[in-house]
């Protein structure tokens, strides 16, 4: 069983990527930390509530980061409209919050922090000494962004974050837009999940009409992170060196040099068919 942490900004693709770590036995989620980037803090810690009570996720909530590290706040509902609020019930019971200290505590205890929100969160653990020993980010693009046509949303959100990630020498497994773009959902999976019996597949189900609207993503970006650690086989990584653009008008560009004895994993294949058959069948309890 791996110890995982989710540093997410809920978002209908991180809903996705916690209701399939939540449906996998392979993990124990010792919490979930919410950081500003698809919406305003509040929001996206909302919203992560609302997804935990709807998967019995018994683990603690730490509302993170609302401002990046040195410029001003963007989201990705600045960008394409909409309050970036998902469409489920108020929860029926009251998160337990962590604060700071106990964050910090599990982030170091995790065999992988999921970082799938900008990294400014993670950049403050390596600021005060608590390193994770793993991540799994999903961020970055190495051609077309969408936050702007060098950035993807994650990066751009706070960049300066990105950087320091980077260069901290942490084993990071990047899963870039490059290859997450594609993951959209086809509508018979939708269907098979509405109808299925799991608290995972049904939330699921419930949400993925919703996508690519609202500020929702159209693809589950974020999902690809956990189906990453269950089903490595599905995915072509690169070892190399990540180094991000923090100032100019390609801001937030994520560079990536392949090199054997670099530090980084860089994805830059998927089998997307696969992907979906088997994220279907354990939302559904079927694998």
């Amino acid at each position: 069983m791996h110890r995982l942490l989710l540093d997410c900004d809920p978002g209908l693709d991180d809903a996705v990527a916690l209701a399939l770590a939540m449906a996998s036995p392979e993990f124990e989620v010792l919490a979930v930390s919410t950081v500003a980037a698809n919406a305003p803090i509040d929001v996206v810690t909302a919203n992560a509530e609302q997804v935990m009570d709807r998967l019995a996720c018994p683990c603690p909530l730490f509302q993170g980061a609302a401002q990046p590290l040195t410029i001003e706040a963007r989201h990705s509902t600045d960008l394409w409209g909409g309050d970036g609020i998902l469409p489920l019930a108020p929860p029926g019971r009251a998160s337990k919050r962590l604060d700071r200290e106990g964050f910090e505590r599990l982030a170091q205890e995790a065999d992988v922090v999921c970082a799938i929100g900008s990294l400014t969160n993670i950049a403050g653990l390596i600021a005060r000494g608590r390193r994770p020993r793993r991540l799994v980010i999903m961020g970055g693009a190495l051609g077309r962004g969408n936050a702007t046509p060098h950035a993807e949303l994650n990066i751009w959100a706070d960049p300066h974050a990105a950087q320091i990630v980077f260069a901290s020498g942490i084993p990071i497994t990047l899963v870039p837009l490059d290859i997450t773009r594609g993951l959209i959902v086809p509508g018979e999976m939708t269907a098979a999940l509405t109808c299925a019996d799991t608290r995972a597949a049904r939330l699921v189900g419930e949400l993925l009409p919703y996508a690519g609207s609202n500020a929702q993503p159209a693809a589950i970006h974020d999902a690809a992170v956990i189906a990453l650690l269950l089903w490595p086989g599905l995915f072509t990584p690169e070892r190399g060196r990540i180094s991000v653009v923090t100032e100019g008008p390609e801001e937030g560009r994520t560079h990536f040099t392949a090199a054997a004895d670099g530090p980084h994993d860089v994805l830059t294949q998927v089998v997307r068919d696969d992907l979906f058959r088997h994220m279907q069948r354990r939302l559904c309890g079927e694998d």
